[in-house]
């Protein structure tokens, strides 16, 4: 999908996955059990949703989208302090090689032109020991 779609829905995406709100809260949950202490990367995180939720519990989030509306829109919100949004590509990714315990990438995968080329950013910059978590429904 184009970063334009992204941009355009990034206003009323939140308020569109409120259909969605039991499956989230468990997604949260879940997320946050395994991001306590931890440093998370989130891919694909739209307006925040995730990232705002297992904050509380983790070290640090860095949450990524590629359409820069999203981000927009994640800044808006009342977010934790440890919680900080940037505009990035899952398929070219900025950081250094083995920085995150965690990574996130929620309902994206499928939607991704080369998806293989997100894994391997994915797997560059995730420690040795570390998770992927990359829930889909």
């Amino acid at each position: 999908m184009s970063k334009n779609i992204w941009d355009i829905f990034a206003p009323v995406y939140e308020f569109a996955m409120r259909s969605q709100k039991d499956i989230y809260d468990f997604m949260y949950g879940r997320i946050s059990e395994i991001a306590r202490g931890k440093d998370v990367l989130e891919l694909a995180t739209g307006p925040g949703m995730i990232a705002r939720h297992i904050a509380p519990h983790a070290n640090h989030v860095v949450a990524t989208d590629f359409a820069p509306k999203m981000i927009e829109t994640a800044r808006k919100a009342k977010n934790p302090e440890n919680v900080r949004f940037e505009v990035a590509d899952a398929t070219s990714l900025r950081f250094m090689d083995k920085s995150f315990d965690v990574v996130v990438i929620a309902n994206a995968l499928h939607i991704i032109p080369e998806p293989s080329r997100a894994l391997a950013e994915i797997r560059r910059v995730l420690k040795d020991d570390g998770v992927l978590i990359a829930p889909n429904f």
